[in-house]
């Protein structure tokens, strides 16, 4: 399955050549990196890999060439319980034909018919883009998967711009971001969305369905864990990079019990992070 593309800037049409993509309008040529096409610029690429500096971030790079057991970590010693309307299983609502993006992917495969979009190579990717500029056509896609990236990016609001311009009339999006969650880098961390704020943050598309996607425990754990690595690292960063990850494995165990209280009603007020779904107007 591959999309035609166009220019992330200009969304003019691209022709493929050797070694990758180029714009006849502008002559922008855009090479192909491992095989992947990229559309990110080498300015921006140096600076985001700039940006993947410290302990955190060496080791999220390392583990990532190791999927499933990085995907086990997340699962096993996070200090989130998922819960709510899940990424693979609103990719389940599409046809198998459906084209549909996971954007901001990392190593995640959802399913064999989900594009991967990232402004990083990793293995499994398929689209080297940056978010805020999608070198896809307008209308082109029928369903869009952002989960916990938009937090991550400078201009969050311009990202859910771009998912509804490519998306197809009456195609929806699946966008996850958190609320109550200490700061991580990856490489960055700028935002946080209420849940009132999720909704006026997709105010372009039709918001379907919204709830906690990580409840009030998972909040507390994560907020515990930095707590304690603040307390103990005793102002010294690389302790305090270590001492994260320790407390944060030692409180995890708490978080299953956002299987009971994320359910509840009230759980908004204090979720670590929430989901929506957002259908572009027909």
């Amino acid at each position: 399955m591959t999309p035609s593309f166009v220019h992330p800037l200009s969304h003019q049409s691209l022709v493929q050549q050797e070694g990758g993509w180029r714009c006849p309008a502008t002559g922008d040529f855009f090479p192909s990196i491992r095989g992947v096409p990229a559309f990110v610029s080498e300015t921006l690429r140096s600076k985001m890999e700039s940006e993947r500096t410290g302990m955190i971030n060496r080791l999220k790079v390392f583990l990532r060439s190791f999927p499933r057991f990085y995907v086990f970590l997340i699962y096993a010693v996070s200090p989130v319980c998922l819960t709510g309307l899940s990424a693979k299983k609103f990719v389940r609502r599409f046809i198998p034909e459906a084209t549909i993006l996971n954007i901001g992917s990392g190593i995640h495969r959802l399913a064999p018919n989900v594009l991967n979009v990232d402004i990083y190579w990793y293995p499994g990717v398929d689209i080297i883009a940056d978010a805020h500029a999608l070198p896809l056509p307008t209308d082109s896609i029928d369903g869009v998967v952002c989960e916990f990236l938009l937090e991550h990016v400078p201009d969050p609001q311009r990202v859910v711009g771009e998912i509804l311009r490519i998306l197809k009339p009456g195609g929806c999006a699946y966008l996850a971001a958190p609320f109550v969650y200490p700061f991580h880098a990856s490489p960055n961390d700028f935002q946080r969305w209420s849940r009132e704020g999720m909704k006026k943050m997709c105010k372009g598309g039709t918001v379907e369905e919204i709830a906690p996607r990580s409840g009030p425990t998972s909040a507390l754990v994560a907020q515990l864990g930095t707590w304690a690595a603040i307390i103990f690292s005793f102002g010294n960063e690389h302790l305090y990079g270590i001492l994260t990850i320790v407390f944060t494995t030692l409180f995890s165990p708490l978080k299953w019990l956002d299987l009971i209280f994320g359910k509840f009603p009230t759980a908004f007020h204090g979720a670590a992070s929430f989901y929506a779904v957002v259908r572009k107007p027909a």
